[in-house]
């Protein structure tokens, strides 16, 4: 048991769950499907991580689960996402769709067929590809859109490197939960704010 590293998955799942339904609910289902992959799969992955620190052995193996759900379905469902958010393109039910089969192929592939260069590759030029959108949309004149994107972006970065940038210690499990919970709460961020624009 480690209370510490539960109650940031707590708070992790909190954020998660308060963005999904505050700012993610109200968008077009087509939208709306393409950012959940990431967000419920990280809400997930933090649940079941909280009850594997609280006790229950079982919640340690799900959220692994779930979590390279997140990584590599997710990643290719914010890629999605926030091209649509910035390029203020309604995606067909079709493509959105199409978007999630792809992340799914490629989980199943690295999930079942072992292929492991596809949980670093993807989520890495996932974010990279993010970033980029994130700054177009600043280019672009969506300041504040694409500021989050790229905020967003950044927290997700700090997390995934966190033994590298700030050196190993058991409070970078924690550190790693509390870095997610900002990056998912700045890509709510910047959804909000591109419902500010289209409502001027």
């Amino acid at each position: 048991m480690n209370l510490y590293h539960g109650i940031s998955d707590v708070i992790l799942a909190l954020i998660g769950l308060y963005v999904f339904f505050r700012y993610l609910v109200p968008l077009e289902f087509t939208s709306t499907i393409l950012w959940e992959s990431f967000v419920l799969s990280v809400v997930a992955a933090a649940t079941f991580g909280a009850l594997g620190f609280f006790g229950w052995e079982k919640g340690a193996s799900i959220s692994q689960f779930f979590q390279g759900l997140a990584a590599i379905n997710g990643g290719i469902g914010l890629i999605g996402g926030s091209a649509a958010l910035v390029f203020n393109k309604d995606i067909s039910t079709f493509g959105s769709f199409g978007i999630i089969t792809v992340g799914f192929i490629l989980f199943i592939l690295y999930a079942i067929f072992n292929i492991e260069q596809i949980g670093f590759w993807v989520p890495t030029v996932s974010m990279l590809l993010v970033l980029l959108i994130g700054l177009v949309g600043m280019i672009r004149g969506k300041i504040m859109v694409g500021l989050w994107i790229v905020v967003g972006v950044t927290f997700f970065a700090l997390g995934t490197f966190r033994n590298a940038l700030f050196g190993e210690s058991d409070f970078n499990i924690s550190l790693y939960h509390l870095l997610l919970a900002g990056g998912v709460l700045s890509l709510g961020m910047a959804n909000a704010y591109s419902r500010k624009l289209m409502l001027h």
